[in-house]
């Protein structure tokens, strides 16, 4: 599932699904979950080395990293979900902008309830990211190795109290709407204060049968930091003849202090024999300093050994705008499914 697609919804489709699972251990309900409730994750290894690697272009060894995540959904209605996401990781050095990187302890980084109002999906929760309520398409990449679209408009860098709201129809015309207050946790500063930021984003798109696309315009109003505006779309297709996606993001901001930049992301998924080549390409561009303008580069090939553990290896190259040099890392990321 690309970055740019709502969180909240593959989590709607996968919960349904498995709502039956623990059924067995929820005999006695005083010590055990609920039999609507299913606990699943992940855990991926990331092991690989960066030539060029870091600010100082000495961080080449290589070396291995983790990320472990918790997703524990209950519905209580057949349409509704509860959802809390806990995440682990140790990410650190060059590979820490590697799309599965996270770091801290065991922590609650997502909780909120989901809930259907005739056509629409409510969202709303004291722990929502910016870019967890998306109900539109802007790239099929699969964005599961270092490269990703939309880095402007669907950053996901805000994380509070949030209310959010998605529609969809027969047709494939989806919106969405959705508004996070950074400050809202704190009894000092509370939501849509004059000294917290808010972030206000919102969608719009189209998911057709085997091709779609959307835009995105996201807005924080800067109050407790720096804010900014920002403005992307993109579309996909996946052709008949062949097995394979094909996407094009642009996405642009332009924020209250410093300059604007633009970013355009190219990235195709092909199945070749039992798994999925991916490549993808971007340029990000900063107006008026050719120094802080980079490109990036990626290959990976993704396939299953089994139903719970999945290998990636892959390769990228990306321009490190601090030295002039490209950071170019070959890295192995397994992972694991429970």
């Amino acid at each position: 599932m690309c970055e740019d697609t709502m969180k909240l919804f593959s989590r709607l489709l996968v919960a349904p699904a498995a709502l039956g699972l623990m059924a067995p251990v929820a005999a006695n309900a005083d010590t055990a979950f609920s039999s609507t409730t299913t606990l699943g994750g992940s855990a991926v290894f990331t092991t690989g080395s960066v030539a060029d690697g870091g600010t100082s272009d000495a961080e080449e060894e290589l070396y291995m990293q983790y990320a472990y995540t918790l997703d524990v959904n209950s519905s209580f209605t057949g349409e509704d979900l509860f959802s809390a996401g806990i995440v682990a990781g140790n990410a650190s050095g060059p590979l820490a902008s590697m799309d599965s990187a996270e770091t801290g302890d065991l922590d609650v980084q997502s909780l909120f309830y989901n809930f259907p109002v005739g056509d629409l999906s409510v969202t709303v929760g004291p722990l929502v990211d910016q870019d967890d309520v998306v109900a539109a398409t802007t790239s099929a990449y699969s964005d599961a190795f270092r490269l990703g679209s939309m880095p402007y408009s669907l950053a996901g860098n805000e994380t509070g109290p949030g209310v959010g709201v998605a529609y969809s129809n027969d047709n494939g015309v989806v919106a969405s709407v959705s508004y996070v207050s950074v400050g809202g946790a704190s009894s000092t500063v509370g939501i849509g204060a004059d000294d917290g930021d808010d972030v206000s984003t919102f969608t719009l798109g189209y998911n057709g049968d085997g091709f779609g696309g959307g835009l995105v315009i996201a807005s924080n109003d800067g109050e407790a930091g720096e804010g900014y505006d920002t403005f992307g779309g993109g579309i996909y297709y996946s052709p008949e003849s062949i097995d394979a996606t094909f996407s094009v993001a642009y996405d642009t901001t332009d924020p209250e202090t410093g300059a604007d930049a633009t970013d355009l992301f190219v990235g195709v998924d092909y199945e070749v024999g039992p798994g999925t080549l991916s490549a993808a390409y971007n340029s990000t561009d900063v107006d008026g300093s050719d120094s802080l303008d980079s490109t990036g580069f990626e290959v990976s090939y993704t396939y299953s050994l089994n139903d719970n553990v999945t290998l990636t290896p892959g390769f990228f190259t990306v321009e490190d705008t601090s030295t002039g040099d490209d950071d170019t890392g070959v890295v192995l990321e397994t992972a694991f499914s429970f």
